[in-house]
């Protein structure tokens, strides 16, 4: 006589929902580790690249306002009046 085997289908049906679940999560945290390791990585290499543009306007400016002609608030005062409001043209103090 033959032995007959049967499937025991809700015990199926169980573990393949819980592999599927388990499989989604596992799924999930990769991309979102993913996606915080690529973060990390561009603020890392935004954080070490100086920004040229900005550093070399900074020295222009730095060297502008240490090289800036100084006029006394009171001889200041009398040249915008003399020139009805404009600001004249002044040299730096060093020439």
């Amino acid at each position: 006589m033959a032995i007959k085997q049967e499937a025991n289908v809700p015990l199926l049906l169980t573990i393949g929902a819980v592999s599927g679940f388990l499989l989604l999560v596992l799924i999930i945290g990769i991309q979102a580790w993913f996606l915080n390791e690529v973060k990390n990585e561009v603020e890392a290499k935004w954080h070490d690249t100086p920004m040229e543009p900005v550093t070399s306007q900074y020295a222009a400016q730095r060297q502008r306002i240490t090289t800036a002609a100084a006029v006394p608030i009171d001889q200041a005062i009398q040249l915008v009046v003399q020139n009805q409001g404009r600001l004249p043209a002044t040299q730096p103090s060093g020439q």
